[in-house]
């Protein structure tokens, strides 16, 4: 039990002890998570490390060492006596220029916008790694050194979806709309007679409902039969099932990119408060992916369409509302659940099946490919509710799912 003397101080309490603020502690995890993301800035970061060296032919060459030194420090099992030296200084240079850098921007002398996160990545890997894991954004891992969090997720989800939001304007229909008739706050355009057991007198037409009573009678004596609404739209909820390949071929920006995806909707959809999202990660098997699980996916294996559909179908099938699965891949099958089937064929039946259920299917191809593209055809053809996608930059791909999730809403 604790008393007044043991427990603990707050942070509050003992002041902001905190290494990096919220703001750049969220852009340099999207930095370490999208590599191919590039910012500007207008401070040189060599003359902060170049500065606290001690070794005077270091100094002298440092532009043509600092790559080699980094690439040591990381990779290299065994380094010469030659080296170790110059590199027991750089990496001492480095954590004092570092040091130097938080010290300014919390002082003032620096500003955020000046800074490169990307850059202070590739100078600061280790001390950035370091401080991310004291703040709890990143934790141990065996295999990398390192695996984001849950606090990593939630900062990068605010990240990903303030990037995706950036020129949309949502003026399009969208998935929650159906042709069915129903009570709601959203009208159509389409005129209907007055139904006091489905209407409110709030969907009541006055302009049209004048209109029809003048021409039924020019002295315009008005009777009940004369009124006239608007249909009410049909909102239904929506269940999403995002199906992302993480077979081997999509390394690099493609998977980036199906992860910045997934994270984007996922934000989006918890803002909104209305629909549900399944993310589930597919190779020759399939997993479905916890919140945290999102940023710590790997690509390796092979690809099963086919297994990915049949489970998109069983998480719809046991859900109420209608479906919309994405499925995200870069290439034809290469493996089947099924022994007695060929992996193109076990897609095609899978596809033919998503007829049992009430779904949309959108798939979105990350190649080109000629025979890729005839069996995406197949395929959105024989699901009957299909269209396909293809997106040339998958680092683009998060926007296409916010706007399309996004239209007509408003939070």
């Amino acid at each position: 039990m604790f008393t007044l003397d043991t427990k603990p101080e707050c942070r509050a309490c003992k002041g902001d002890e905190r290494e990096i603020d919220d703001s750049l502690a969220r852009d340099l995890l999207y930095s370490l998570f999208n590599p191919y993301h590039r910012e500007k800035g207008n401070v040189n970061l060599f003359n902060f490390v170049k500065e606290h060296l001690k070794n005077e032919e270091l100094k002298q060459f440092f532009e043509n060492f600092s790559f080699m030194l980094n690439d040591m420090i990381r990779g290299y099992k065994y380094i010469s006596r030659f080296w170790s030296e110059k590199i027991d200084d750089y990496v001492e240079a480095k954590k004092k220029a570092w040091e130097e850098i938080k010290r300014k921007l919390k002082e003032g002398e620096l500003k955020r916008e000046d800074l490169s996160t990307s850059e202070l990545v590739n100078y600061f890997y280790e001390e950035i790694i370091e401080d991310l894991k004291k703040e709890g954004y990143l934790e141990d891992d065996y295999f990398r050194g390192y695996k984001f969090t849950k606090n990593a997720e939630r900062a990068l989800s605010k990240k990903i979806l303030q990037l995706s939001l950036q020129d949309l304007t949502g003026e399009d229909f969208g998935e929650h709309e159906t042709e069915k008739t129903g009570v709601s706050s959203f009208l159509k355009n389409e005129i209907v007679e007055y139904d006091e057991l489905r209407h409110s007198y709030d969907s009541i037409d006055l302009q049209e409902t004048l209109v029809k009573c003048a021409l039924r009678d020019p002295s315009l004596r008005f009777d009940e039969r004369d009124l006239v609404a608007r249909e009410g739209k049909h909102m239904e909820k929506c269940v999403y099932v995002m199906l992302i390949d993480v077979s081997d071929s999509m390394r690099g920006r493609r998977i980036v990119g199906a992860l910045e995806s997934a994270l984007a909707l996922r934000k989006v959809i918890k803002k909104s408060n209305m629909d549900e999202l399944h993310v589930v990660a597919f190779n020759h098997r399939v997993r479905k992916i916890k919140d945290e699980e999102i940023l710590n996916l790997r690509t390796r294996g092979r690809t099963d369409i086919g297994l990915a559909l049949k489970t998109a179908r069983e998480i719809i099938k046991k859900r109420r509302g209608s479906g919309v699965i994405f499925l995200i891949t870069d290439g034809e099958p290469t493996s089947s659940y099924d022994p007695y089937l060929t992996p193109t064929m076990c897609a095609l039946r899978e596809a033919e099946k998503l007829r049992k259920v009430d779904a949309n299917l959108t798939i979105v191809m990350l190649s080109p490919e000629k025979r890729f593209l005839a069996l995406c055809e197949r395929i959105a053809k024989l699901s009957r509710k299909a269209n396909l996608v293809y997106i040339e930059n998958p680092l683009n791909m998060k926007k296409f799912f916010v706007k399309s999730y996004m239209r007509r809403l408003r939070f």
